[in-house]
């Protein structure tokens, strides 16, 4: 697995999440919300295969390391991205349609920030407890 490629992925998803929060910050979410849609759907499918890519290759190796910190560390954040994914997949399910966004913007606007929040939090983890190391 190449290492520089989940990195790349990693500022990839920040500029995505960046983009999707300013355009919820700016208002007029009543007109933007097909354009919010396609943005979550990007999101959708670059988180997808980043998850993907890190359950199937980083994460065992790095369970497998000699390194008993590393190993742990992996083994530790492996399982606390279980739920967030869970939570990312349900909020995309939600939101990847416009009408689903206008229904009620309220909601979509504090669930966005939540699953925002959280995956940069998980992003900004993996770069510090994690991604150093490799």
């Amino acid at each position: 697995m190449n290492n520089d490629l989940l990195k790349n992925q990693h500022n990839t998803i920040r500029q995505l999440i960046q983009e999707l929060e300013e355009e919820v910050r700016s208002g007029n979410l009543d007109q933007k919300a097909f354009d919010l849609s396609l943005k979550i759907s990007k999101l959708s499918g670059i988180l997808v295969l980043h998850l993907k890519s890190e359950d199937e290759y980083l994460y065992p190796a790095l369970k497998n390391s000699k390194d008993g910190v590393l190993s742990k560390t992996a083994e530790q954040l492996y399982r606390e991205m279980g739920s967030l994914s869970t939570e990312f997949l349900k909020y995309k399910s939600t939101y990847m349609s416009a009408a689903k966004i206008k229904a009620d913007i309220p909601q979509f606007i504090g669930e966005s920030n939540k699953i925002f929040s959280a995956l940069k939090n998980r992003l900004n983890t993996e770069d510090k407890r994690l991604y150093q190391h490799i």
